[in-house]
């Protein structure tokens, strides 16, 4: 498969989802294609972004909620600037382990921030590049709660928050991608390698439609 563009593909989901593995598998068999691909995250993936997220995650300075989004905005437009658009450019397939809609979830849905405005800040921190398809990685609560305590080594301050309101963030993903066009909704219940083969057959599909 030849690509004559780059593509952009996040992964969303509560934590305990999957997403990790399932990124790592995509690579994998998005090798046997013999096309450029590369996997990214938010917060964290530039060197600003991993003193952002270090801020963020120990939770060092008292943050408040509008704060804390516009500092995740600020990973988001350095991501953008220095690695998804030059990889994009250079006709890369792009995965990144969340993205925008995130944020509506996070310090949105949860925290109560206006989501309009949210948008309006993420388009513009993204340079108006949205992901071509949103992959969610849907699981309940307590799924994805005994997958967090079954790999727990600690929680960071933020984690800790987090897990506090799992069943709340779980009900804003089902929410804000309920009606959304360019959202593929997955059963992260099922075996890892049935979702790969979703999201590849997906994704292939999704490219030759383009092309």
């Amino acid at each position: 498969m030849k690509l004559k563009q780059g593509y952009l593909f996040s992964i969303e989901g509560t934590d305990g989802c999957g997403k990790t593995t399932l990124i790592k598998n995509l690579l994998q068999a998005l090798s046997d294609y013999k096309v450029k691909a590369i996997a990214t995250k938010e917060p964290g993936a530039t060197h600003l972004g991993k003193n952002i997220r270090t801020m963020l995650m120990n939770r060092s300075v008292e943050t408040c909620a509008l704060a804390e989004f516009l500092l995740f905005a600020a990973d988001r437009a350095q991501h953008f600037t220095e690695f998804i658009m030059p990889h994009i450019n250079e006709n890369f397939i792009v995965i990144s382990d969340r993205m925008a809609d995130s944020s509506l979830v996070y310090q949105g849905f949860i925290k109560g921030l206006d989501q309009s405005m949210i948008k309006t800040v993420n388009q513009w921190a993204m340079q108006n590049r949205q992901p071509d398809l949103v992959f969610y990685m849907k699981i309940d609560a307590i799924g994805a709660l005994e997958r967090m305590h079954t790999r727990n080594e600690g929680f960071l301050p933020f984690e800790e928050e987090i897990l506090q309101k799992k069943y709340q963030l779980v009900d804003g993903y089902d929410l804000i991608f309920s009606q959304r066009p360019d959202v593929v909704i997955l059963d992260a219940h099922k075996s890892v390698e049935e979702i790969t083969n979703q999201v590849i057959k997906t994704i292939v599909r999704y490219i030759k439609n383009k092309t």
